[in-house]
């Protein structure tokens, strides 16, 4: 799944993700000014990550000692099979970075800004800055405020508010973390603690892991997406109601009521494979009126459609048409040919001029797609990135192997009379054929759109963030380095210095597929379909299926089958059973 590595609050605090290193850029309040204060968010200065795992080990070893002697040998054949499960992990793993980050995120609690950062060592840091103290110009680093221990690394975050149950209570403010276990966990931000001296923070940002609260699970599936969005209330009326939308690899999202999560709103159903990234939001009215919001959600999948969804009906409102693109290999045979066509003749340098100016990506509905031989030489680029932009006016898309991005405006829904109660969104589904494409020097690795309708996008070394601005009717121009607070004031601080991104965000196999796509995992399984399933079957009986392996579906479609050629054979039975009764009866 992709990594949430940037993240914005309005148009004026932008969290950026750089291989191991968190940046919280703060913009000066002077409207006129293109500068912006830049904060590392360090670690917290600890003994050691495996202090805290000792520690927590240590709590649970005492709490053994009061259990007989039972539950004692099961939970020690237990902590070996978790040891031997940890030795295979941290083998795969290989040299993995444990302060590499996975996800971050910003929002404003009345006067303070707060932080979060998770990272591979499973852990999640909240930071908190003053608003009114990020002109001082004397900080430069950052530290966190508590340090939390998380079951699972989280690749999405999200915070959130709980209302307090009496009328003049305060409500709780909490980070929601999904993890790639397919939980989503809330945890409390602490009171005001920012600081920037490491020494004050060394107890309060040791790992903690006993304050927390499981929200929701997704059975046997993966987290790629977490949102927090408001819904209308009744009679239009919004009473800090909150709905948390949830996207997993298992090709659904689901739409929960906060903090009542034991409340399900619904499913968005339609993507054949995982879902790759997710945004939503909710936008009032022309008139300013809750009770006429526009509630979208946005889906990027592995079966290379974007859809636009209306979280609150549960239904599809739009589709961005599939992109395809042309394979490497192909690109370089095309080149070779067309080298040789010059050569010979230069009458058809016209003709690789207008190949040329195809470009290296085409609408699905082209004419070439129907060739099958010249569709199976292009693969479907599937969406790393969706986003919505600035009042839900556009969605951006950026996609595997391309470098550039992709803005489709949204129609404007029609105006909604008196006598009408028909939704804000269109009766069919809205067309986002039309697009803007921007350039950029590298594979998008994150997009975030801000409150002032400019789009953010996190790329390699050495640019790191390109800043599109809108021009006006001229679409948008890259202000990176001309105008950018965030671009030139992160370039400016990390002169002379050396960080490597990574090509993508998506991990993939040593096969070079995606890791959350579903794969049959042997050879027995992908032959079942050939075989009539004996194959699949005596795998089955030998081995059992493997959790994630995608042939666990042609099994229990077999056993079913099964089932009911028992369940009529028996029903046989019966019925010959009864009639034979019936004719002793009849010769008595």
């Amino acid at each position: 799944m992709s990594k949430q590595l940037l993240h914005s609050y309005k148009s004026d605090v932008v969290v950026a993700a750089l291989n191991d290193r968190a940046f919280a850029l703060l913009k000066d309040d002077d409207e006129s000014s293109s500068s912006a204060t830049v904060l590392e968010l360090m670690v917290a200065k600890i003994d050691g990550d495996g202090d805290a795992e000792k520690k927590n080990a240590d709590c649970e070893d005492d709490k053994d000692d009061t259990k007989g002697e039972q539950s004692k040998s099961q939970q020690k054949g237990g902590e070996e099979k978790q040891k031997k499960q940890k030795q295979v992990r941290n083998k795969n793993q290989g040299t993995a970075d444990p302060h590499e980050i996975q996800a971050v995120c910003s929002t404003q609690i009345e006067s303070r800004i707060c932080l979060a950062v998770s990272r591979e060592n499973k852990t999640l840091s909240l930071y908190s800055v003053e608003s009114a103290k990020q002109k001082e110009g004397t900080k430069t680093t950052l530290y966190p405020i508590v340090t939390y221990n998380i079951p699972k690394r989280a690749r999405c975050l999200a915070f959130s508010s709980v209302p307090s149950s009496s009328p003049d209570g305060k409500a709780c403010h909490v980070i929601i973390a999904g993890d790639l276990s397919g939980d989503a966990i809330a945890f409390p931000i602490p009171a005001d603690n920012s600081s920037s001296d490491p020494a004050s923070t060394t107890d309060s940002a040791k790992p903690k892991s006993v304050t927390r609260r499981l929200l929701l699970g997704h059975t046997a599936s993966m987290l790629t997406g977490l949102n927090m969005v408001p819904t209308t209330g009744e009679n239009g009326n919004t009473q800090q109601k909150q709905m948390i939308l949830t996207a997993d690899r298992d090709e659904k999202v689901r739409v929960t009521h906060f903090p009542d999560t034991h409340i399900v709103h619904g499913y968005l159903l339609g993507h054949s494979k995982f879902i790759s990234s997710m945004d939503a939001t909710a936008v009032p009215s022309s008139d300013g009126t809750d009770s006429q919001r526009r509630a979208l959600c946005i889906t990027g999948s592995g079966d290379g459609t974007v859809r636009l969804w209306d979280y609150e009906s549960c239904k599809e409102v739009g589709m961005v048409p599939v992109v395809i693109k042309k394979c490497a290999e192909e690109d370089e045979k095309a080149g070779e040919k067309e080298t040789l066509e010059e050569k010979n003749d230069e009458d058809m340098e016209e003709v690789g001029q207008q190949e040329d100016g195809a470009g290296d990506e085409e609408d699905f509905d082209e004419e070439f797609t129907d060739d099958e031989e010249s569709f199976d030489s292009h693969t479907i680029a599937i969406p790393l990135l969706v986003t919505l932009g600035a009042n839900a006016e556009n969605v951006i898309v950026a996609r595997d192997g391309i470098d550039s991005i992709d803005i489709h405006p949204i129609p404007a829904p029609p105006a909604k009379s008196a006598s009408s109660s028909t939704s804000l969104l269109l009766s069919k589904m809205v067309s986002l054929h039309k697009k803007e494409t921007l350039d950029c020097p590298s594979q998008p690795l994150a997009v975030r759109s801000l409150s002032d309708g400019s789009v953010l996008v996190l790329v390699r070394e050495p640019d790191f963030i390109i800043h599109f601005q809108q021009d006006g009717q001229d679409g948008y121009k890259n202000v990176s380095s001309s105008s950018s607070p965030f671009s030139l004031a992160l370039q400016e601080s990390l002169k002379n210095q050396t960080i490597t991104m990574p090509l993508s965000t998506m991990e993939r196999d040593d096969a070079g597929e995606f890791k959350l796509q579903k794969t049959q995992t042997n050879d027995h399984a992908a032959k079942a379909k050939d075989q009539g399933g004996k194959a699949l079957e005596d795998h089955v009986k030998r081995s059992g299926p493997h959790w994630n392996d995608a042939g666990r579906k042609e099994i229990a479609k077999l056993a079913e089958g099964r089932r009911r050629k028992r369940r009529k054979m028996e029903a046989i039975k019966a019925m010959k059973a009864a009639d034979g009764a019936v004719e002793r009866s009849d010769k008595e």
